[in-house]
């Protein structure tokens, strides 16, 4: 069983958290064009991003200290990953992304898109941006088998969804 606990907003001191931020669908080892397609949107709209990762792997039980305590689902999944956690790289891309804007990393375990429109309704986000699938067959293939967030979003929720590029694609 891993940990992983609530991540503050990146702020100035003394500084309020950004109204209505935009939400931003990330995961390990995404493009980093997708979450600087939705800074510079948030930017432009005086706000901030609130970058959610939906964690789809495991199932959490609140601690009292406000952390989660996580269980993965396949039973056979190894705990002990070699390497740092790709919690703690998605955070340090983001770090580095998103120096001059002010951010979150919100954690959610579960379905994709439950996770997404939970995240709006709670930070009343003017939309839900996530990225196109991946190019290539791999990104193919999971569509297929998964179906595409920006589809399953759109046809679930009444907030509006914006599909970002990934990088290389014109």
């Amino acid at each position: 069983m891993t940990r992983t606990r609530p991540h503050p907003w990146s702020l100035p001191a003394g500084t309020e958290p950004p109204a209505r931020p935009v939400v931003v669908g990330v995961e390990p080892l995404q493009d980093p064009t997708i979450v600087l397609h939705a800074a510079l949107l948030a930017r432009r709209m005086g706000t901030g991003l609130a970058c959610v990762w939906v964690d789809e792997a495991h199932v959490a039980r609140t601690q009292p200290d406000g952390g989660l305590a996580l269980t993965p689902v396949d039973p056979d999944h190894d705990e002990e990953p070699e390497g740092p956690a790709p919690e703690a790289d998605l955070l340090r891309q983001l770090t580095g992304l998103l120096h001059d804007l002010p951010w979150r990393l919100v954690y959610v375990v579960g379905e994709t898109t439950r996770g997404l429109t939970a995240v709006a309704a709670k930070y009343d986000a003017p939309f839900i941006a996530v990225g196109t699938r991946r190019p290539g067959f791999g990104g193919w293939m999971h569509e297929v088998v998964g179906g595409s967030v920006g589809g399953r979003l759109s046809h679930t929720q009444a907030r509006p969804v914006l599909l970002l590029p990934h990088g290389g694609r014109t």
